[in-house]
């Protein structure tokens, strides 16, 4: 009997055993997500320093300028947040990572006016949705506003940060 729970018990140590050395090699979610945590901490630094060359780049003018320092901020509160364990969203990570493109072609220029044009007619629509409610449709006309600024701001060729293009392209939302 006694022999018997002896060989039982190695039994169960040695089944223990290879469970923990599997355990430990096993890729975990702990893993998996440090390294993907990893790579987008690289990517962010990589976006981050492009940020500041073009930050510090003289032909591309005061208002491109003070977009890329702003951009190269955001990479690094991202990075930031990240390195601290903080839960980060995945339209925070991204918005970190553009870097905007030093000049925008015709094509680019009319396909962000197109863009515009919508978020513009989208807002004009949520206004009207929302009429009943008068601090609600004056945050579409708002964002209408800006929407108009920026068609106008690139359809006369002039310097317009991109800051001011992402705030066009947002619309309100709202149940």
């Amino acid at each position: 009997m006694k022999n018997r729970t002896l060989r039982l018990a190695g039994t169960i140590a040695s089944a223990l055993c290879f469970a923990t050395s599997l355990w430990t090699c096993a890729p975990t979610e702990s893993n998996v997500s440090a390294v993907q945590n990893e790579r987008t901490l690289q990517r962010l630094q990589a976006a981050r320093e492009i940020d500041l060359s073009n930050a510090r780049d003289p032909d591309v003018g005061a208002a491109a300028s003070g977009d890329y320092s702003i951009r190269a901020d955001k990479a690094e509160q991202v990075m930031d947040d990240l390195e601290h364990g903080q839960y980060v969203c995945q339209s925070r990570i991204d918005d970190a990572l553009f870097v905007p493109p030093k000049s925008l072609s015709p094509a680019q220029r009319a396909r962000l006016i197109d863009e515009l044009k919508e978020a513009r007619n989208l807002d004009d629509r949520g206004w009207w949705d929302w009429t009943r409610d008068p601090i609600i449709a004056q945050d579409f006309a708002v964002q209408e506003k800006k929407a108009t600024r920026a068609i106008k701001d690139l359809k006369t060729s002039r310097q317009v940060s991109w800051s001011e293009i992402d705030e066009g392209l947002k619309v309100p939302r709202y149940p």
